[in-house]
C-alpha cells in the first residue's frame, strides 16, 4: 500500500505567463505490513493548466527523516522532473558514504 504526504510547493512563472506548479511528496509503502517494514521514496508532480506530469524515484530508505531531508532540498533547490532522479541518486550515494 503506498501513501502520499505532500512536503512543500513550488510556483514557477515562465516567460509566457504560464505557471508551472510542483508538488513534492514522501511516498509511504508499506512492504510488509504484518512487520510495519515501512520504506520511503519521492514524487515529484508537475503541472501546468491541464497537463500533469510524474516522476518516481521508487523506495529510497526505511528512514523517513533522511527521505524528508532529501525532498526538502529538491523542493529549495526547484529541482524538476527532468534532473529529479539524477539528483536523488546522487543524494542517495552521499548518505552511504
Amino acid at each position: 500500500m503506498e501513501k502520499l504526504f505532500l512536503e512543500g510547493t513550488k510556483r514557477i512563472l515562465l516567460e509566457d505567463n504560464k505557471e508551472l506548479v510542483f508538488d513534492y511528496y514522501l511516498v509511504e509503502e508499506c512492504r510488509n505490513c504484518q512487520n510495519n517494514v515501512k520504506l520511503y521514496g519521492i514524487k515529484i508532480f508537475q503541472h501546468m493548466r491541464d497537463h500533469l506530469l510524474v516522476e518516481y524515484s521508487e523506495p529510497i530508505s526505511d528512514s523517513k527523516e533522511i527521505v524528508e531531508g532529501m525532498i526538502h532540498k529538491l523542493w529549495k533547490n526547484e529541482v524538476t522532473l527532468v534532473t529529479m532522479l539524477e539528483i536523488v541518486d546522487d543524494l542517495v550515494t552521499d548518505c552511504t558514504l
